[in-house]
């Protein structure tokens, strides 16, 4: 669990959203490649606006990767023109070999992680990256789990290995917590909204979000825009 991860963070140009400031520095132990992605309308061709707004593009993204670095992020930056943003989005991370994506959101402070599993999916890089998330940032974790019938092993087994490898990885058992739950995953995770500052999720297949957030996440995210990092898939 001592890998260090590459995380892109994407920002859509023009008048990109900032980062919180607390948020950035937890950053600073990973390498980070910033994304600015261009929006254009359907009948503009990219090569016609990279000629006109390339430079004022360029300009902002690369104003945004002196505040990572002002922090002691190393970054890599990458402009792209063009319609299809979440194609783009995981077409670079695929080119530049990042295993974590950052939706960032409104955060004050990091000090409560919250991380549904499912199952064994995914399991290495999600616990890999939580651990390193939280030596860096001092915060605790909720360890989420469903309970599903499909598991090969028993919830309460995948959240007590959850629990021993970030323990391995130095964190304090006192600042990790872990939730069992069976149907009502929604309500479950509606109850426990109000305790955490950001998400980690783990990227198993198209179905994640529905399954986690239920078929109303807006009951869940409501009044919130907490910042989330997607663990990507290496399969």
């Amino acid at each position: 669990m001592s890998v260090t991860h590459r995380l892109l963070v994407p920002f859509e140009l023009p008048d990109a959203d900032e980062v919180p400031p607390v948020l950035v520095d937890t950053l600073a132990t990973m390498e980070v490649v910033l994304l600015g992605h261009y929006g254009l309308p359907e009948q503009t061709p990219p090569s016609v606006a990279r000629d006109q707004f390339e430079g004022d593009a360029r300009t902002e993204l690369d104003d945004i990767a002196r505040r990572f670095e002002e922090a002691g992020v190393s970054v890599t930056t990458r402009l792209v023109f063009g319609k299809a943003r979440e194609e783009t989005i995981n077409r670079v991370a695929l080119e530049e070999d990042c295993d974590v994506i950052l939706t960032p959101g409104d955060a004050d402070a990091v000090a409560q992680a919250f991380v549904p599993l499912r199952g064994e999916a995914n399991f290495d890089r999600i616990l890999s990256f939580v651990g390193e998330l939280l030596i860096a940032t001092g915060a605790s974790v909720t360890l989420f789990h469903t309970g599903e019938e499909s598991d090969r092993l028993p919830g309460e087994e995948i959240l007590a290995d959850a629990t021993d490898r970030l323990v391995g990885a130095g964190v304090d058992p006192d600042r990790i917590s872990r939730h069992l739950v069976g149907d009502d995953v929604e309500r479950s995770i509606v109850n426990l909204g109000d305790t955490f500052d950001l998400l980690v999720l783990g990227e198993t297949e198209p179905s994640l979000r529905n399954k986690i957030f239920g078929s109303r996440p807006a009951q869940v995210t409501a009044g919130t825009d907490d910042p989330a990092f997607v663990v990507r898939n290496a399969e």
